[in-house]
């Protein structure tokens, strides 16, 4: 801003930040170690795109899938049930970013335009912008969707392909430049795929693959060395160092506090661990065992443990690279001036006949994430076994910086930092993504989580019916009570179908 330029609203917000009423106020300083300085912490937001919980030893499982995060977590909040309120990128990505539920941002199908117009002012960014320097960056052109929307709010906005080697594809084309994201959206669901896996053209779906194909290649022969199966390829080719290195040189350039989201593929498929990690885990160990679901797409069980190696490798090469990141943070003193999120916006599943996460099925390990948390002169780890939502995420930041609760998020503040565990809440994950943005949710998933217990609704043609499961008892969800009727189960199917049918209320037609 030049000295003669007008002030503006968001140079406006944040003067009136910096006032004695509202310097006198800061909820962190309660939670840091006196000798820091904790007036304006940087907020650095890590997404690890389909990044599942139960992938993870810190969350009790077998692999030591990434043990530089494991470091990391020493000095963190661990949130150990974190679930997020969608199975995908788009309606997960948008309650982290809203602090809404899906039925309320209306985000919700793969060829989702975003969130419902009324809500393109609830946003995180919107919330900090008195508090903080606001950047975006997503590597998924389906979260980039929001970051579109909420550009308004974005002093800084990263392109999605910014990091890549390259990437061209009929919606970066010129006459696009203004709607580009939702140019990917209409043409990878309507033309490639049209949503359901089927292409809408046969011959611009071919020709797409073609120069996919023609493109990677290329690259393909300059990096084997480093990675003999397959190189980054989601949303085009990148190398994750270079990806790690964009990211840092981004955050030394910060000269204010910065809230600033940074949400990655890796570990989202094409799987591609590098040459160090294609030897880990030759350990011939299996998973449990679990039925194929009824809405599953009935994959082999070699299929799934073959996805799920895979995975496993890709985490730990992505662990490797973004180590990096973390040390660098650590030695220049940037970490001792941020508060470090890192998380997903959902899982991944390789079980009950189903591998990835293009399903409709709300199993834990597809909405079970990963939440750690640090903050400036907090050194310890400290873990948080509540049950949580991403929908929460919002609130808790804006209440550790200062600035005014949102009025309109359905999210609470993170027990640990600022909340309290309350066994009566309601937890709620959904899948819609056949759904219409504008009607009422006639074929859908939910499941919501209460006193410790997960009951999970199936609302298909194919497929209708409960699911009930104890979540200390059973982690696993292998032991359904729902047929045996326990009070509790009554008690949360009459709640979630209320709550069903109030979401449902303002869409149903009237004759």
């Amino acid at each position: 801003m030049t000295i003669d330029s007008k002030l503006s609203r968001r140079d406006f917000l944040k003067l009136m930040a910096l006032t004695p009423s509202v310097l006198a106020a800061r909820p962190l300083a309660s939670l840091l170690d006196p000798k820091t300085d904790s007036a304006t912490p940087h907020i650095l937001f890590f997404v690890f795109d389909a990044w599942s919980a139960a992938n993870v030893q810190f969350h009790g499982y077998p692999r030591r899938t990434m043990p530089n995060l494991e470091r990391f977590a020493e000095r963190c909040y661990v949130y150990h049930n974190h679930y997020t309120a969608g199975n995908f990128t788009v309606p997960g990505t948008a309650s982290m970013l809203t602090g809404l539920y899906p039925w309320t941002h209306r985000a919700v199908q793969l060829t989702a335009g975003g969130v419902a117009s009324a809500h393109q002012t609830h946003n995180l960014f919107a919330a900090l912008e008195a508090t903080h320097s606001t950047l975006g960056f997503s590597q998924n052109p389906y979260a980039d969707i929001f970051l579109y929307q909420f550009e308004k709010y974005l002093d800084t906005y990263l392109s999605e392909a910014i990091f890549n080697l390259e990437r061209r594809q009929f919606s970066s084309l010129p006459f696009f430049n203004n709607d580009a994201q939702f140019a990917f959206a209409s043409f990878e669901n309507n033309i490639l795929r049209n949503g359901k896996g089927t292409s809408g053209s046969l011959f611009l779906s071919m020709i797409s693959r073609l120069n996919k194909l023609l493109r990677y290649s290329r690259f393909r022969q300059l990096y084997r060395d480093v990675y003999p199966k397959s190189l980054p390829t989601a949303g085009g080719v990148f190398l994750l160092d270079q990806l790690v290195d964009g990211m840092m040189d981004t955050i030394r350039k910060f000269d204010s506090p910065t809230l600033a989201y940074f949400h990655v593929f890796p570990p989202h498929e094409p799987y591609a661990p590098n040459r160090k990690a294609l030897s880990l885990f030759d350990d011939g160990w299996t998973p449990l065992e679990k039925p194929d679901h009824p809405l599953s797409q009935h994959r082999s069980a070699d299929e799934m443990l073959a996805s799920r190696l895979r995975y496993d490798q890709y985490l730990a090469t992505w662990d490797a690279e973004f180590a990096h990141l973390l040390d660098e943070l650590e030695t220049s003193g940037l970490l001792e001036k941020s508060i470090v999120v890192i998380t997903s916006d959902h899982g991944e599943l390789f079980e009950r006949g189903e591998t990835e996460h293009n399903t409709f099925l709300l199993s834990s390990p597809v909405v079970h994430v990963p939440l750690l948390i640090s903050l400036p002169g907090h050194a310890q780890r400290k873990d948080i076994h509540a049950f949580t939502s991403n929908v929460d995420l919002l609130p808790t930041l804006a209440n550790l910086v200062g600035a005014p609760a949102p009025s309109w998020t359905e999210g609470h503040l993170l027990p640990a930092l600022g909340g309290e565990e309350d066994l009566d809440r309601s937890i709620y994950s959904i899948d819609a993504k056949t759904a219409s943005s504008f009607s009422t949710f006639e074929k859908y998933s939910i499941s919501l989580i209460k006193q410790r217990h997960r009951l999970i609704f199936y609302q298909y043609p194919e497929h209708s019916g409960f699911e009930f499961y104890n979540m200390d008892d059973d982690p696993e969800e292998l032991r359904d009570l729902f047929p045996s009727a326990p009070s509790l189960a009554g008690q949360m199917q009459q709640e979630l179908l209320d709550k069903v049918d109030e979401f449902n209320a303002p869409y149903k037609k009237t004759h």
